[in-house]
């Protein structure tokens, strides 16, 4: 049973289904699940082996991936020789609509705050 939880647990994350947060990273207060966005970011890695890591714990490797040089691995640091694409998916709620724009118009700096 807890291999199968675990195997559940991991196919959501690789999907890039993931756990709403439950405050609303702009100002702190309870989310109104009727306003939201929609958070992807792209990443090229150089290997499946990466990737896999990348899979296993997206949330992880965020920052990595917002601060990554364009020519490099954001995990291993070695060279883009190969790519393999990863994506991080995340639907970010909000309290109000003035939040919501707030996000939107810089995601990659606000995205570490979502809880």
């Amino acid at each position: 049973m807890k291999a199968f939880l675990t195997l559940v647990v991991l196919t959501m994350l690789s999907s890039g289904t993931s756990f709403a947060n439950t405050n609303c990273p702009v100002s702190g207060k309870p989310v109104n699940k009727a306003i939201t966005s929609q958070y992807s970011k792209t990443a090229a890695l150089c290997c499946n082996r990466c990737k896999a890591q990348f899979d296993a714990n997206p949330k992880a490797w965020l920052n990595a991936i917002l601060t990554a040089n364009p020519n490099q691995c954001p995990m291993s640091k070695k060279s883009l020789t190969t790519k393999v694409n990863v994506t991080y998916k995340r639907e970010v709620y909000f309290c109000s609509g003035d939040c919501k724009a707030k996000f939107d118009a810089a995601p990659d700096k606000m995205i570490k705050d979502v809880r």
